[in-house]
């Protein structure tokens, strides 16, 4: 039997030839990793580079101004940017006395435009305390001098800057060049520009005296960029609208979602357990986070556009109360009738006090329940039962065949034309029911609908939702166990640790993944696209039942189009969204660092 004293012993270090051998591929292979990364983060810098250096070529440059007339010969020699309210709206009333009605219902008007004709100036600019003299007066009854006074008292001065560029100097940008020809290459852009490009616009406009202004350095950032809403006009668009919407898109994204969020993660970590539902719950809220934001917005189409339309209209509130009703469109289409109109209950004259006649009634709370869907809340009703309801409505005969656009009593529904015939002894005249049916789809068309803010932030909510649990799950679970038995064992409840100790130290965790997953929503499109976002709103929202746009949809409105100075200003809108999302990225690098507790 061998001596176990003798047995050679097991040495398990590796030969000191094998040892280095091994330490230098460690190197070798931690160099490589190294210099991938650096490679990686040198690929990312110079994408971000081009990027910012293509944006701000675009935002900044030469151009070339025409305007019909110039500006300093408005004001004795002194520039538009040194006149207040009172000479810039005087000049309109000098310059465009007959467009001074128009411009105040595009501008200040607090009215309805169907009723602005007919509304006292006190009602148009919503203000009792406005000069008693002309309070009572409708806005056609006072002079020139008198509404530009009102425009300088209730529009803002850029608004008003605007209107006098716009209306009277007409100024137009022939031109836009890039920053690097206006600074290595500027000679040659002002022979293009006074050369061709002005002989070019001399012969379409038919203009043989305009003269262009050369502009080396141009920024189409500037403050009024911010301040000034969109126009058809690139010189005058600004970003106003669009940012109003994006802020109020994240103010509904943040408080709708955070606490659904948080509270999905808090009881998902800690009361729904280990078991097989808790499981599935959570492979499914990962898979979600995944999905392409386009099917989102075909799901909020689909829930809050057109199922909850009543309540992402504002209409079960009463808070669109430009939308139609029995009364108000009774009201409105007075005017329009100022013909007898024959019932069978008796005759009845368009200035007589019984407009609330059981048939117009009928007719009207018809047209609008059984309305063109795509226009209406309630238009879910099948061709014959529109027509049979007009036609017990009006006491007529219906023919509910597709019929030609052209025949005198035809009525457009759902894109097809149906043929109402009106006899002789009908309870309402042939010109008088073709009156009524055209100022009923004039109404229809403006009914209010479900592509409203609102819409549009609880889609974003459905996109990023999935996100918020996840990071809050994490968040919450990077809490060590010992804080809840150290609450556990002083007393405290299941609730009592979670909301006092648990959620404070998972704070930062959730506010950080919250402002980055808002952050992506502010950059969202397609959903914005699907749910109904305007491509051209001059108004801003008002609330969150109003029409909306964002910066996302306004940048690709003006990238579609084919004038070259509104891909400028799509430069200068541009860095307007990448500094909101580079401070909200700021703010949760700050909220993290600030209150990040370590254990």
């Amino acid at each position: 039997m061998p001596d176990a004293a003798n047995k050679p012993t097991r040495s398990y270090m590796p030969k000191e030839a094998d040892f280095f051998s091994h330490l230098n591929k460690r190197r070798r292979r931690d160099k490589f990793g190294r210099l991938f990364n650096y490679f990686s983060i040198g690929i990312a810098g110079l994408a971000l580079i081009a990027l910012f250096f293509n944006v701000a070529n675009e935002a900044f440059g030469a151009i070339g101004v025409v305007n019909s007339i110039e500006p300093e010969t408005l004001a004795g020699g002194r520039s538009l940017n040194d006149l207040n309210n009172s000479e810039l709206a005087l000049i309109l009333a000098e310059q465009v006395p007959g467009r001074l009605r128009v411009l105040i219902r595009n501008t200040i008007s607090q009215v309805d435009n169907n009723v602005f004709t007919k509304s006292t100036v006190a009602e148009i600019v919503a203000d009792a305390n406005v000069d008693p003299a002309i309070a009572g007066e409708l806005l056609k009854n006072i002079s020139a001098e008198r509404q530009a006074t009102l425009l300088a008292d209730y529009a803002d001065r850029a608004t008003l800057y605007n209107l006098v560029l716009e209306e009277v100097v007409e100024q137009q940008i022939i031109a836009s060049f890039p920053l690097v020809e206006a600074i290595f290459n500027f000679e040659a852009v002002k022979a293009e520009i006074e050369g061709p490009i002005l002989d070019d616009f001399k012969r379409r406009e038919r203009r043989d005296d305009a003269e262009v202004r050369v502009r080396r350095f141009h920024s189409w950032l500037h403050g009024d960029f911010l301040s000034t809403p969109m126009s058809s006009t690139p010189a005058l668009a600004g970003v106003r609208t669009a940012l109003i919407g994006s802020v109020g898109l994240m103010l509904i994204v943040v408080l709708v979602a955070l606490p659904i969020g948080v509270g999905s993660a808090i009881y998902l970590e800690e009361y729904a357990g280990d078991g097989f539902v808790n499981r599935l719950i959570e492979t499914n809220v990962r898979n979600l986070a995944g999905v392409p934001s386009i099917i989102y917005g075909m799901l909020g189409l689909a829930i809050f556009v057109r199922a909850l339309a009543p309540f992402s209209s504002g209409l079960i509130f009463h808070y669109n109360f430009d939308a139609p009703t029995v009364d108000t469109v009774i009201e409105s289409i007075k005017p329009d009738l100022d013909a007898e109109i024959s019932f069978r209950d008796g005759k009845i004259s368009s200035q007589s006090a019984r407009w609330d006649s059981p048939t117009l009634t009928r007719i009207v709370d018809a047209f609008l329940y059984y309305g063109t869907p795509s226009l209406t809340m309630q238009g879910n009703a099948e061709l014959p039962d529109m027509a049979d309801s007009l036609a017990k409505a009006l006491g007529i005969a219906v023919d509910t065949r597709p019929s030609r656009a052209d025949e005198d009593y035809d009525i457009e529904v759902r894109g097809a034309y149906f043929r109402f015939e009106v006899p002789a002894d009908a309870a309402i005249g042939a010109d008088v029911f073709n009156k009524l049916m055209a100022r009923l789809a004039r109404i229809n068309s403006f009914a209010p609908n479900g592509r409203t803010l609102i819409s549009a932030g609880l889609t974003l909510v459905l996109l990023i939702l999935p996100i918020i649990v996840i990071n809050a799950q994490e968040a919450i679970r990077a809490v060590p166990y010992t804080i809840r038995e150290a609450s556990y064992g002083l007393g405290a409840t299941r609730w009592q640790t979670i909301w006092h100790q648990v959620l404070p130290a998972a704070l930062p965790g959730i506010m950080t993944g919250t402002i980055l997953s808002v952050s992506r929503a502010v950059g969202e499109t397609a959903p914005l696209i699907v749910v109904g976002a305007a491509t051209f709103l001059v108004t801003d929202p008002s609330g969150p039942f109003s029409q909306f746009t964002a910066m996302p949809i306004q940048i690709y409105q003006w990238t579609a189009r084919p004038q070259g100075q509104f891909t400028d200003i799509a430069a200068a809108a541009i860095i307007v969204l990448l500094a909101l999302m580079l401070s909200l990225n700021a703010a949760a690098i700050v909220l993290r660092n600030r209150y990040s507790i370590r254990f």
